[in-house]
């Protein structure tokens, strides 16, 4: 690839990818339960806002029981939530409940929430009707107390549980659709307590049956799809129920799909209950594992089916290949006509890092955040707009963590904890470089330091590089050498660490800038931590820091993997045609990596380039849109006058070197200084030179540098 054709390309690529990005507009949360109001108030609230797709309605649960039954129930303390786009979110999953105790049984009259709305998301919620959880041998031949009953469409579980016996989560449609999606979750009954008709897909959703004989689920599906089940995990409260239970049973026209469940309890070896009102459309099952990872036999399983009631029949393959389930992805299920993917709502910011400078906890603003919710000592405190809360009324030495709010104001990982200190202590900027090859780690949270603090930094060196010295002004107290070392703060501090080749000229490419590519770990086979793993569309890239002891003519090996079939393509860039990026680009040249058996199978690339002595980067980046090799390490071997290669070590004036039958020193140059049995390096001038060392008739070359 030439220089200017890269550089475009590079350009043009990295605006294409900015323009594509959306911010998430800054707002606060609009109701918290408890704090402005009950969930009565929640509820009116949030019918009167007006909410739509783009500008939802979020309402929060603090940690916390909450008996909307009586507070909002009917007669039998059933709550209805009427109001489209609207979100409700809880602080956890385990800790955040809201419960009823419906009185008289009944598949549409009990629902602890029933949602007939469009368009609501939920995450981190208990839905829990006690009307006869734990004490299921006493239910009587009907108990059906649903923990949530559902008339909507596009509605979302993240992390949500549902906790009741029969009929726990009932669906219906809503003007001909249902479509639902769970990402996480756990859902637990006796019988048919998943049941009902629409479109909902279960992302790794735990499903726990409470009694024998049980059935997961019973549908009447009258849509495309149905329910289908992926990466579920299967479990039972009593080791006595393993083995009794059913996959499912048609309610009417059935339709539903596990595919690669774990199952921990077992259903019976049929799977399916064999007649219910009419016969299924589809049931099937795809590789199921037992608890161990192991297949389950499935040569049992039920393929002809009957309804009691109607006198339909049908024969139906139930036991699945690749090919059959292929179809039954989440976009599949899910897009409908308006294209819709739930999986842009659950997307969770970025987890804050916060700190205190003075009176205010500050972290680093993110475009993907709604809102930020402040937690003191665990509990919540307020929710924020801005990257900053004020600590005025805060007890010094209370815990505080943030969490940030995506879109639809589900809150994502808790921050670092931060025990505040005395606002009015002084703070002094903290200031690190780091030059090629490694990075500093530190104790300290942010770029500040209160007076007095004792501040830990360590050099960390990349894989083929060790640590070579601090520089800047806070270098002058301690040992320039040494790693960590500890600074009390006392002003400003300002510490670089500087890094050199090892001399093993081999450079794991995870350790490189990485843009709009990722280090990933899954393909055995690969050295150091990671390969790099590059992406297909935008420009696609890695610069890989590599050190040059001595300037001259290289041969450069890559380290590979590619099992697409085909073979795959990256330009590459040396180091001093390459400095700090693209832009730097005198040259760049097209390497094509032939197809290997299999993504682990690791294998190399060798082409040659001038490299100029000292630190730079390496970059390998996608050309045209197309996708790349997996990329390992690059390893650096000189080139001779006569093309052979050379290795190359580092010694000191004082190390001498093991005896062996003989050795040679020479310039490089090819001018011979010494010969002997065993040779020192001690009054030789610093600099390059290349050692021989014959053991028998091997002869082992390579260069060393002298200090």
């Amino acid at each position: 690839m030439k220089k200017n054709e890269f550089i475009k390309w590079f350009v043009f690529s990295t605006l294409a990818f900015a323009v594509s990005a959306s911010a998430v507009e800054k707002k606060k949360i609009d109701f918290v339960v408890g704090v402005d109001g009950d969930f009565k108030a929640a509820m009116n609230a949030a019918k009167s806002a007006g909410a739509s797709e783009s500008n939802p309605f979020v309402i929060f649960f603090p940690d916390g029981e909450y008996n909307i039954g009586s507070l909002t129930g009917d007669s039998n303390q059933m709550t209805t939530f009427t109001a489209s786009n609207t979100s409700l979110v809880g602080q956890s999953a385990d800790k955040t409940v809201l419960y009823n105790k419906s009185i008289n049984e009944g598949i549409s009259t009990t629902a602890t929430l029933k949602v007939s709305a469009n368009g609501v998301y939920m995450q981190d919620i208990t839905l829990y009707n006690k009307a006869n959880y734990g004490n299921e041998s006493n239910c009587g031949s009907a108990c059906r107390h649903d923990a949530l009953m559902t008339v909507g469409d596009k509605l979302v579980y993240k992390n949500v549980k549902l906790l009741s016996t029969q009929d726990t989560y009932y669906t219906k449609l809503s003007g001909g659709k249902g479509r639902s999606y769970w990402e996480g979750g756990q859902i637990e009954g006796t019988v048919d307590f998943i049941c009902g008709d629409g479109d909902v897909f279960f992302e790794g959703t735990k499903l726990v049956m409470r009694r024998s004989g049980g059935y997961i689920t019973a549908s009447q599906n009258n849509t495309d799809w149905g329910y289908v089940f992926n990466n579920a995990t299967i479990t039972v409260t009593n080791s006595s129920f393993n083995g009794t239970f059913y996959l499912g049973r048609s309610w009417g026209t059935a339709r539903t799909v596990f595919l690669n469940t774990k199952m921990i309890a077992q259903p019976t070896a049929e799977g399916w209950q064999k007649n219910m009102n009419s016969a299924p459309k589809v049931f099937g099952e795809y590789n199921s594992k037992d608890g161990n990872g192991n297949a389950v036999n499935t040569s049992k399983r039920r393929t002809y089916f009957d309804g009691s009631k109607d006198g339909s029949t049908a024969t139906l393959k139930t036991v699945w290949d690749a090919n059959d389930a292929a179809k039954y992805t989440r976009t599949n299920v899910l897009k409908g006509n308006d294209s819709w993917d739930p999986t842009k709502l659950t997307a969770q910011a970025n987890t804050p890092k916060i700190e205190q400078q003075g009176a205010e906890i500050v972290w680093a603003d993110d475009n993907n955040a709604r809102a930020w919710v402040v937690f003191v000592n665990g509990k919540y405190k307020t929710n924020v707009t801005a990257p900053s809360f004020s600590l005025d009324g805060v007890a010094t030495g209370s815990k505080i963590t943030v969490r940030a709010a995506n879109s639809r104001g589900g809150l994502g990982a808790y921050s670092n904890e931060v025990a505040t200190v005395d606002a009015n202590a002084t703070y002094y900027k903290v200031t690190l470089g780091e030059t090629f090859g490694g990075k500093i780690t530190t104790n300290l949270n942010g770029d500040k330091v209160m007076e007095g603090k004792e501040a830990v930094f360590t050099a960390a060196a990349n894989a083929g590089w060790k640590f070579a010295g601090w520089s800047g002004k806070s270098a002058a107290g301690i040992d320039a050498e040494k790693s960590p070392v500890t600074i009390k703060a006392t002003g400003d501090i300002e510490l670089t660490a500087k890094f050199a080749g090892d001399g093993s000229n081999v450079f794991q490419v995870e350790d490189g800038i990485i843009t709009n590519a990722a280090a990933e770990s899954n393909n055995a086979g690969f050295n150091g931590s990671a390969f790099v793993n590059f992406a297909a569309g935008d420009l696609s890239m890695v610069q890989v820091p590599v050190f040059v002891e001595v300037a001259g003519e290289y041969e450069v090996v890559v380290r590979y993997a590619n099992g697409s079939g085909n073979a795959r393509s990256l330009a590459a860039a040396a180091p001093g045609v390459c400095t700090a990026g693209i832009d730097g680009c005198k040259s760049a040249e097209s390497l094509t990596f032939a197809a290997t058996t299999n993504w682990t199978t690791w294998e190399t690339l060798s082409f040659k380039a001038k490299l100029a002595e000292g630190a730079g980067y390496m970059t390998f980046a996608t050309m045209g849109g197309n996708d790349g090799p997996n990329l390992d390490q690059v390893e650096l071997k000189l080139v001779k006058a006569d093309g052979t290669t050379v290795i190359r070590g580092l010694v000191s004036p004082s190390q001498q070197l093991t005896p062996t039958t003989r050795v040679r020193l020479f310039t490089l140059t090819g001018q011979l200084l010494r010969e002997s049995s065993s040779l020192e390096t001690e009054n030789l001038a610093p600099g390059m030179y290349l050692l021989q060392r014959g053991e028998g008739s091997l002869l082992r070359q390579q260069i060393i540098r002298v200090k």
